[in-house]
């Protein structure tokens, strides 16, 4: 009975292991394959282009996500438990004029501006 105990307990830990490294792997993904796995396509962040040649507006990032700022961005993640530090309120936004695209390069891997000087700092 405790071998079963033991050997379960050992594949509940594989699992979530698994999960946190997919999470992960997710993550490290660039914005618009991301978008891409949700089933967004390109006109919707390139003002309706399905072939796009320039880049998407800042615009559209806020609309697509229903903020209406950078601020109401910032508070969703004041209000989610899960942050240790709010990458969208802190010294550099608020003393510079920024675009979602400094750190989200869309088919790039995210540049986070933070990490310039914060090496390594996570934010959840």
């Amino acid at each position: 009975m405790m071998r079963k105990i033991i050997f379960l307990s050992v594949v509940a830990a594989l699992l979530a292991i698994g999960a946190a490294a997919s999470q992960q792997a997710q993550e490290q993904k660039p914005t618009a394959d991301r978008h891409k796995d949700r089933g967004v396509t390109c006109s919707v962040c390139h003002d309706g282009e399905a072939d796009p040649k320039a880049a998407a507006s800042p615009k559209s990032c806020l609309t697509c996500k229903n903020h209406d700022s950078w601020n109401t961005i910032s508070e969703r993640i004041n209000n989610d438990k899960e942050y240790k530090f709010n990458p969208h309120h802190n010294h550099i936004t608020e003393t510079n004029d920024l675009e979602c695209t400094m750190c989200h390069q869309a088919h790039k891997e995210d540049t986070i501006i933070c990490h310039k000087c914060h090496q390594g700092m996570k934010f959840k």
